[in-house]
């Protein structure tokens, strides 16, 4: 029974680095596109 608790906060742990560097990796690309360095734009985001 101690392992599945365990298994729950190892998935979090994952869940939670996985999001903020998804984010991160987001916000760059955006940033870099509305900068016209990268030679596509995000609609939604950029206008």
């Amino acid at each position: 029974m101690k392992k599945r608790g365990q298994l729950g906060i190892i998935e979090f742990k994952y869940f939670m680095s996985g999001l903020f560097f998804g984010i991160v990796v987001a916000l760059i690309l955006v940033l870099l596109g509305t900068l016209q360095v990268l030679p596509f734009k995000i609609p939604f985001v950029c206008g």
